[in-house]
């Protein structure tokens, strides 16, 4: 587009007036609606993230007793070890 054609529509622009029209029910409604239908699944992934975070947490409990326990039998062999060399 021609640079005085842009010009010529911006200053066409800038001479009209505002549409007397209020559209704040309507969009006020339909963003309410919006928000309404997304609700849904925020609460369904938010179930699924607090059940994902519960199993997790179990996991990191067992894993971490099972790693302790090893530890422990390997820590008691070394104590003897360090006994008998004595």
């Amino acid at each position: 587009m021609k640079k005085q054609r842009f010009e010529n529509l911006v200053l066409l622009a800038c001479q009209e007036s505002c549409p007397c029209v209020d559209v704040t029910d309507g969009v006020i409604s339909a963003v309410s609606a919006v928000i309404h239908r997304n609700a849904k699944y925020d609460r369904t992934y938010t179930w699924m993230g607090a059940a994902s975070a519960a199993i997790a947490a179990c996991i990191l409990v067992a894993t971490t007793f099972f790693w302790q326990s090893s530890t422990d039998s390997v820590s008691e062999i070394m104590t003897y070890v360090s006994w008998v060399t004595q």
